[in-house]
Order: structure tokens, then C-alpha cells, then sequence
């Protein structure tokens, strides 16, 4: 695509904008439009994907093959914000970039679309998030939210479905936020520094897991932390105080 439009797209940076096909109106009369017929993979469409340049502001495009509902727009950065508003639909934003990470950049206007649309699938209409916002927000605000609570769930089950007095999703909590440091977190839980090393036990044997290994850590933190930022929640079924 990027050969056959030659130079018509904007002088860098670039920012590639992500929206639903309600604001491909408003998104062609700013931009050069182009529908892709291969998919979202800028560099990879060929000719065959352009249909009805309209304005002068960057590309206008179709994604067809993984979501016929997403407009793809191409501008320069100095008038992203302007066009991104005026689109009056969920719009997500993609860094800065130069032709060579056009590939790059889609993607991750998608991935600020996907959160512009909300955890509910429908975001408010004109919100516009940029791409640069969910890395700031850590690994978890670049992961679908529904696949992040999926994830969250399965891996949290053992726990969850354990009926007893201890709490050990929010023990093991504790003890991952306080690094493994069993004073800290037995501290932090109101407990006996023993009663949390049981706990603990007691939360890799359910687990089959190893709670020394840094995966292990960095794989229960991230299940623990969607569980937090979701609606369900993250203490255990059947438990008492």
C-alpha cells in the first residue's frame, strides 16, 4: 500500500489512529482513504486495497481480514489529536513513528482502541486513548481485559474454590507485594510470620507450583493484579473471617 500511494502520506512523525467503521466518514474527509483487503498489515497491501482518496490529511483504511469493523487513519502527528476527536467515536492512538514502523504502529492503535471501546466492548463516544497511556499503565493495560480475567481465573481457581479460614489469595497477595519478606508481609496481613509460612505451603501445594521461581512470581502477580482491576473478585468463595 505504501508504494502505491507514493508520496501522498503526511511527513513524519506519523500516527496511526484505530477507529469503528461509524467514524469512517469523518475520518476520510481528513485523510486519504484505502480499504485493505489483506488484512491489517499496512506494508503488506498492495495496490488493490486503495478506494476513494479523499482529503489531504494521511490514509484512510478498511481492515477487513481480522475485524471489518476498524478504520485504519495514517496523519501526521501535528493534527492526530484534531482528527482523533473529530472522529466522535472511540479512537485509539498509536505513538509517533516514520513509515519503517507503520507495521508497529498498527498494532498498537489497535490494542488503544480495544481499551477506548472499554472493558464492556463499547466505549463512550469520542474517547480517545493513546497507545503511549497503556504503557505507562504496565504489561497488564497492553492485554485484552477479557483475557486478562480469563487468565486471572483459571490460574486462581485452586485458590478460590478452597474453603477454609485462611485467606490465601489475599495471603499470597501480601507475600508477593512484600517481595517474599515473610515479616513484612505477615505484618501487612495481621498474622504470625508462621501462620503465613503455612499459608504459603498450604498455596503451592494447591497450586503445583514454586512460589521461589521468579516465573512462578511474576505469573500469580499478574493473575492477581487482573483480578484487582477487574470486577470479580479475588478472595475465596466459601471462606469465613
Amino acid at each position: 500500500m505504501l508504494g502505491a500511494l507514493g508520496g501522498r502520506l503526511p511527513e513524519p512523525p506519523l500516527v496511526v489512529l484505530a477507529a469503528g467503521a461509524e467514524a469512517l466518514e469523518a475520518l476520510e474527509a481528513r485523510a486519504f482513504a484505502a480499504l485493505l483487503s489483506t488484512g491489517p498489515g499496512v506494508a503488506d497491501a498492495g495496490s488493490g486495497g486503495l478506494a476513494n482518496p479523499a482529503g489531504s490529511g494521511g490514509l484512510a483504511g478498511h481492515t477487513g481480514a481480522t475485524d471489518p469493523r476498524t478504520v485504519i487513519a495514517i496523519v501526521a502527528e501535528s493534527v492526530a489529536e484534531e482528527v482523533a476527536l473529530g472522529a466522535e467515536a472511540p479512537v485509539g492512538c498509536s505513538q509517533p513513528c516514520d513509515a519503517a514502523g507503520l507495521r508497529n504502529a498498527l498494532d498498537q492503535a489497535g490494542r488503544a482502541l480495544e481499551a477506548a471501546r472499554g472493558r464492556d466492548g463499547a466505549g463512550d463516544a469520542g474517547r480517545v486513548v493513546r497507545f503511549a497511556e497503556l504503557a505507562g499503565q504496565g504489561l497488564l493495560g497492553l492485554l485484552d481485559p477479557a483475557a486478562a480475567q480469563a487468565f486471572s481465573a483459571a490460574v486462581l481457581a485452586p485458590l478460590t474454590a478452597y474453603g477454609s479460614r485462611a485467606d490465601l489469595v489475599e495471603s499470597l497477595r501480601a507475600y508477593l507485594d512484600s517481595n517474599g519478606h515473610w515479616d513484612a508481609a505477615a505484618q501487612r496481613l495481621g498474622v504470625h510470620r508462621h501462620t503465613l509460612r503455612y499459608r504459603m505451603r498450604r498455596v503451592a501445594e494447591l497450586l503445583g507450583r514454586d512460589l521461589d521461581e521468579p516465573g512462578t512470581r511474576a505469573e500469580l502477580w499478574l493473575a492477581l493484579e487482573a483480578a484487582r482491576r477487574g470486577a470479580t473478585p479475588a478472595s475465596p468463595r466459601g471462606s469465613s473471617r
